[in-house]
């Protein structure tokens, strides 16, 4: 059996999502974005397990800015029996100062190599798809940073 193809529209929008939840500072989406007992490495927190922890993280990490996070090329293969997805997403974010770093930024590009599942019972928001696909796995990695570091630190 094929894949449902509305199902990559629905896996897009999960990833967008956690670029929305970033930038406006509404870490209660990422409960959108990941399954409760997700399973993740970022660079600034190493492995981080279970939704709340990596919100928690993310939020204090970006509590000193302001951001604007992009997606970019991307590949996803959903599984042939439409249960499971791996996603590979480039992402930039522009972390902007605050306080005496107003005016400085730091531009940070890699990607996320994703893990995700279809979760029965929820709608994923588009019309004809499967249902949520939230992410199960993450693994970040940066492969740039240019800028002003100091404006993470936010003294």
């Amino acid at each position: 059996m094929a894949p449902n193809p509305l199902d990559y529209v629905t896996i897009q929008n999960t990833l967008s999502r956690y670029c929305i939840a970033l930038d406006t500072k509404d870490f209660n989406l990422l409960k959108q974005v990941f399954t409760e007992d997700c399973d993740t490495v970022y660079p600034f927190g190493g492995q981080i397990k279970g939704v709340q922890k990596v919100a928690d993280a993310i939020s204090n990490r970006l509590k000193p800015i302001t951001s604007q996070h992009a997606l970019t090329t991307q590949h996803i293969t959903i599984a042939a029996d439409g249960k499971t997805a791996e996603a590979t997403t480039y992402f930039t974010g522009i972390h902007f100062g605050q306080g005496k770093w107003k005016g400085k930024e730091v531009t940070a590009w890699g990607k996320y190599e994703d893990s995700l599942v279809l979760v029965d019972g929820q709608s994923g928001g588009v019309p004809g798809g499967s249902g949520q696909w939230l992410v199960s796995k993450r693994q970040v990695g940066f492969m740039g940073r240019l800028g002003e570091e100091g404006v993470m630190d936010g003294e």
